[in-house]
């Protein structure tokens, strides 16, 4: 049985003090955007890097994180050891911090790009963390209070020693469907979203048939909502029953029901992103991957939910029989990505939306440049490079479209209310070494209104040009 520890830990203070940011907007005589170091930076493991994860979740009154973080001993590749740990901040009437840390996990592998943590919250305040994954049943956690992190209870399934230790060595063998709360077996991938009423939601990869053999195993992309009310997670997708050799089930039982949002046999789904428009849809992109298992992928598809629904649509608003398959799947700007990115793409498909809600995907192709193309009368744009490479981009509800790119460099430009550039880019702030907001693998996410910031950021720092994969920073943004 894994080993938890329910250390918990208080610091009354963070151990530096705001620092204001120093850049300025073109053309303007006062800082567009400041910046302040919400938590200073914290030595994190190798298996900390990820591209999924969704490291970051705040309130009005907080800010949580999650990472991972180095253990008691060096741990090497694909062995056990090292702490997932959870962080909760808080700022106080002049300025400073107050952070509390809990070691929620003491022997998560050292697998870096699929054992990183996600976090989230839902509307009665409590927090969801899901963690140590790579084909394994769900190791998911929830606060035992809402707004608190001092103890946690397991609602994921137990794994044994000798599991773990087969998933991190070529011999995932979890036959059975899973038991956890959250629907699934075999998950990697998991990450946390919000609408704009902020019902929680999760995305995962799964195996839906998972006692076949590796290849035959349909991985597919899972989607999930939370109901405060029973505390119970909800699929979103369309019925595959499976029967006995595809599944260990009970005796007398001959079959057993999956609800995959997404699901192609020969095919993986990577990655699963989820962005709201301002009436509440929802807006899915994602990547397909012929065959096995791989760092690159080779084509991106989309989806959209309206508010309040189940049902899904592609980019011509027909409507999708679910789970969406390979033949049905809408893709985005097929011929044209297929000509700028030949060798393929790189997860995850990022997507934003316009106020009026149309969406932008923004792509990374395998040996080229990262590109972006926007959705608007049924119709992919032509691609686009995104601006100073920046992947990561946000609509705000004020005019406003936002790119967070390495450095820091924040870019910001006026569009109108369907996501059509009304002004140029400009540079609103640039990070500085000196103050602690040099950075690279940005993570934003727009802060609540009533919070007083515009957006937090948590990144890996930035010294002398290298990324520093061993060490991750938070920074508040706020209007100058």
């Amino acid at each position: 049985m894994r080993m938890r520890n329910a250390l918990f830990s208080r610091s009354l203070a963070a151990r530096a003090a705001p620092a204001a940011a120093l850049c300025m907007a073109a053309g303007s005589a006062m800082a567009e955007v400041t910046a302040e170091v919400v938590l200073p930076p914290i030595a994190v493991a190798q298996a900390n890097a990820s591209v999924f994860a969704t490291p970051l979740a705040v309130s009005a009154q907080a800010v949580y994180t999650v990472n991972v973080e180095p253990g008691a001993r060096p741990v090497p590749i694909h062995s056990f050891g090292l702490y997932t740990v959870i962080r909760k901040g808080v700022r106080s009437d002049n300025g400073s911090w107050a952070w509390q840390t809990y070691r929620l996990d003491v022997d998560t592998a050292n697998d870096p790009y699929h054992t990183a943590a996600s976090i989230g919250l839902d509307r009665s305040g409590f927090v969801h963390v899901a963690y140590d994954m790579h084909n394994l049943p769900w190791q998911y956690s929830v606060s035992s209070q809402p707004e608190t992190i001092d103890t946690f209870v397991f609602r994921g399934q137990r794994v044994t020693a000798k599991a773990r230790w087969g998933s991190q060595n070529r011999r995932v063998e979890f036959p059975a469907p899973g038991t956890a709360s959250i629907p699934g077996t075999q998950v990697t991938y998991p990450a946390f979203f919000n609408d704009r009423d902020g019902r929680l939601y999760v995305t995962y990869r799964y195996a839906v048939r998972p006692a076949r053999t590796w290849s035959e195993r349909l991985f597919s992309g899972g989607l999930a909502r939370y109901d405060e009310q029973t505390r119970r997670w909800s699929a979103i997708g369309g019925d595959v029953t499976v029967g006995r050799n595809d599944v260990q089930l009970p005796p007398g039982q001959t079959e057993y029901t999956s609800r995959p949002f997404i699901s192609q046999p020969g095919w993986w789904v990577y990655q699963m992103r989820l962005a709201f428009d301002a009436s509440n849809g929802m807006h899915v992109a994602w990547l397909w991957r012929r065959g096995d298992s791989g760092v690159d992928q080779n084509f991106a598809s989309y989806a959209y939910l309206p508010p309040g629904s189940d049902t899904a649509y592609d980019a011509t608003g027909e409507r999708y029989e679910l789970p969406i398959d390979l033949a049905s799947a809408s893709r985005v700007a097929p011929a044209r990505i297929a000509r700028l990115a030949p060798d393929g793409l790189y997860s995850p498909a990022r997507i934003s939306v316009s106020a009026g809600g149309h969406p932008v995907v923004a792509l990374q192709s395998v040996h080229g440049p990262r590109y972006r193309t926007r959705l608007a009368d049924k119709h992919w744009s032509d691609p686009v490079p995104v601006p100073e490479q920046a992947f990561e981009q946000h609509y705000d509800d004020s005019g406003h479209e936002w790119a967070f790119a390495s450095g820091l460099r924040v870019l910001r430009r006026s569009v109108d209310t369907h996501g059509i550039p009304t002004g140029d880019w400009q540079t609103v702030y640039t990070g500085n070494a000196s103050d602690g907001t040099a950075l690279c693998h940005t993570r934003a996410m727009p802060a609540p209104p009533e919070s007083g910031a515009l957006f937090y950021v948590h990144a890996n720092v930035l010294d002398d040009g290298r990324c520093r994969d061993d060490r991750v920073t938070i920074i508040r943004l706020s209007k100058g």
